[in-house]
């Protein structure tokens, strides 16, 4: 079945072309993604949409995006949105119409019968074509939503950072920082370093209102430490350095895993809250020992912003995170 699906757009594949020169930027919020489906797919349509909106807890239940779910004929509307998705058969007249108007770059994903195309009608845009049988779509979406929602939110965080940056940054930044601390990321517009407490290695990196943050903070060598010891080390530092906050313990957990930088180690997400400023928020970090610098990390993201959803800012903050380098990340892109 996973074969049949992958290959049902294998045909339409061939006819998209480069996108170098699209003048007309998509509009709309990163976190909002416009599922449009037609004829027998109107209801895997549906479905698709609200897989991609189940609720995360954060401070409070939030959809995972926002979804807009509306029929094929409508497309024109939504042309210009940053994240649409189409679903339907291979041989619909409107999907066939509406993949020959594209003209980006299209990749098959992991996900059986799910396509991707960079910038088919805008700057800053993707397409997300899913298409085949309509059974056997229905059969995977049942058996691996979470794997579909993985794909989706891989692509919406990569296409996030290109839009973080596309009106510029602080140049050079990263290579600053890099010669100071032997780390560093890049810098976009309204964003700052806070390096008072850099002498005690541990240096935030932020955008005030919203507030969303990013600490960096490093031990030499190899740091050992269980999952609960971390969350408390974690607790100590943002009691000194973030003016008295604290870790929520019965909202907050840690756990081994991967991290996005590379080196696997302990996980930490949950809530901080300030009992001073009555104040709080969502918080995520990631612990590893860097063998290439022989030190032990803390990378930390936090978000406040009591008046609006916090993951779409939490996903600001990991396309931003992404750009982080060290001794042991691999990353490809050039310094500015």
């Amino acid at each position: 079945m996973k074969r049949a699906i992958g290959l049902a757009l294998l045909g339409t594949a061939m006819i998209a072309a480069c996108t170098d020169g699209k003048r007309v930027p998509a509009i709309g919020p990163g976190s909002e993604i416009v599922v449009l489906s037609s004829g027998r797919a109107r209801s895997l349509g549906t479905a698709v949409a609200e897989i991609l909106a189940r609720e995360i807890r954060v401070v409070q239940f939030e959809p995972n995006f926002t979804t807009i779910d509306d029929d094929l004929s409508e497309f024109d509307f939504y042309k210009t949105r940053k994240l649409l998705f189409v679903v339907g058969e291979p041989e619909d007249e409107q999907l066939q119409e509406v993949l020959r108007r594209a003209t980006g770059t299209r990749k098959r994903t992991s996900f059986p019968g799910l396509w991707v195309e960079h910038e088919p009608f805008s700057a800053g845009q993707v397409l997300f074509i899913l298409a085949g049988p309509l059974g056997a779509v229905s059969d995977e979406l049942i058996l691996s939503q979470d794997a579909l929602t993985a794909e989706v939110e891989e692509t919406a965080v990569r296409l996030l950072q290109e839009n973080v940056f596309r009106g510029g940054e602080v140049k050079r930044a990263r290579e600053n920082m890099r010669a100071r601390w032997g780390w560093g990321v890049r810098l976009p517009p309204e964003w700052v370093v806070d390096d008072r407490y850099a002498e005690q290695r541990f240096v935030r990196v932020w955008h005030d209102a919203p507030v969303m943050q990013m600490f960096v903070a490093w031990e030499d060598g190899r740091v050992d430490r269980s999952p609960q010891e971390w969350m408390e080390h974690r607790d100590a530092l943002v009691r000194d350095f973030y003016d008295g906050d604290e870790v929520v313990q019965t909202w907050s957990q840690a756990k081994t895993g991967p991290s996005p930088f590379g080196p696997a180690g302990v996980v930490l997400d949950g809530l901080w809250e300030n009992d001073r400023y009555v104040i709080g928020g969502p918080f995520r970090s990631w612990a590893f020992y860097c063998r290439e610098d022989d030190r032990t990390y803390l990378i930390d993201y936090s978000v406040y912003a009591p008046d609006r959803p916090k993951l779409p800012l939490l996903r600001v903050l990991e396309a931003v995170g992404r750009t982080l380098r060290f001794g042991c990340t691999a990353g490809t892109d050039p310094e500015k």
